[in-house]
């Protein structure tokens, strides 16, 4: 496994400080070297593993992160927003060959209102085209754009805010809902898998 050794040999100086300081210099080499083998052994073990690569390059990021003196906030921020990653890949990949747009707009539009219409009617027209539609779940033109294309060819992309929106009812219940604990990981999928 000569990537994960090339990965964590660039484990950082202040990485390796921050053992010796705890744990002496021979104990933190061995510490380190015990790392790399169970990595190495986890890869492994993965099944399907033509992303060695990107996997390696990750598992040693946690491991040299592990080795800074990180505040309990920054591993919740990281886990979370891995988490939600985790679920928007499950979710998106099998629709990954299919072209996709976003539609954005108002919360407030009502639905009575001409350019709710107007967003239906786009949304309903590209998914007759072979698109699938992107919003943020919520009222308005979002719950217009589920709406007009459908609880088969929609996603919704909601953020967990503890007074603010909720899934619209075209949306709602749907498997392809994805609530979002981050504004930046909400908007990774935005820009990612709509077309630019």
């Amino acid at each position: 496994m000569i990537l994960m050794s090339r990965l964590l040999a660039d484990y950082p100086r202040r990485g390796i400080v921050f053992l010796k300081k705890y744990m002496g210099s021979l104990e933190a080499e061995h510490t380190i070297a015990s790392l790399h083998f169970q990595l190495t052994q986890l890869l492994n073990q993965l099944p399907g593993r033509k992303h060695e690569k990107w996997i390696a390059r990750s598992l040693a990021s946690l491991v040299r992160m592990a080795g800074e003196d990180l505040e309990t906030l920054d591993w919740k921020i990281l886990s979370a927003s891995l988490y939600d990653m985790e679920r928007g890949f499950q979710i998106f990949h099998p629709y990954r060959h299919i072209r996709k747009i976003c539609i954005f707009g108002s919360a407030r539009t009502a639905s009575n209102a001409r350019e709710y219409q107007m967003a239906a009617n786009f949304a309903r027209c590209v998914t007759q085209h072979g698109f699938m539609v992107l919003t943020g779940a919520g009222g308005g033109i979002m719950q217009a754009g589920n709406e007009g294309a459908g609880p088969d060819h929609s996603f919704g992309l909601n953020i967990q805010l503890p007074f603010e929106q909720s899934s619209n009812p075209y949306i709602e219940g749907n498997h392809k809902l994805i609530d979002f604990k981050y504004f930046f990981t909400r908007k990774l999928f935005f820009c990612g898998r709509a077309m630019l």
